[in-house]
């Protein structure tokens, strides 16, 4: 189950506890060591399957089917914006070298 940061994360395992699901929460993307706090990266909760379900009508969330097929078709876009998003820092990354070369 995932979340967009650790907050929500937090919460849903806080809630999750209340009823009596074990559950562990996880960084995705690096963690308190990469840039000295992870509460923006997004995060996800672990619960045992034979939980899952329970955890998952708990938090309102759709069955996992549903989910990666919705995450699926938003994927495409989210790699475009990736590529994108690279390729603008090695244009910076090149223009600030270049400053340092002239200086």
């Amino acid at each position: 189950m995932g979340f967009d940061n650790e907050p929500m994360a937090r919460l849903a395992e806080q809630r999750l506890r209340e009823q009596g699901i074990p559950c562990l929460t996880r960084s995705l993307r690096g963690g308190p060591g990469l840039w000295g706090s992870s509460f923006n990266l997004p995060h996800e909760i672990l619960v045992f399957e034979t939980d899952e379900m329970k955890a998952r009508d708990l938090l309102e969330l759709p069955p996992l089917e549903i989910a990666e097929r919705q995450r699926g078709e938003t994927g495409a876009a989210q790699q475009g914006l990736d590529r994108r998003l690279l390729i603008t820092g090695v244009v910076i990354a090149f223009v600030v070298v270049a400053l340092i070369l002239q200086i």
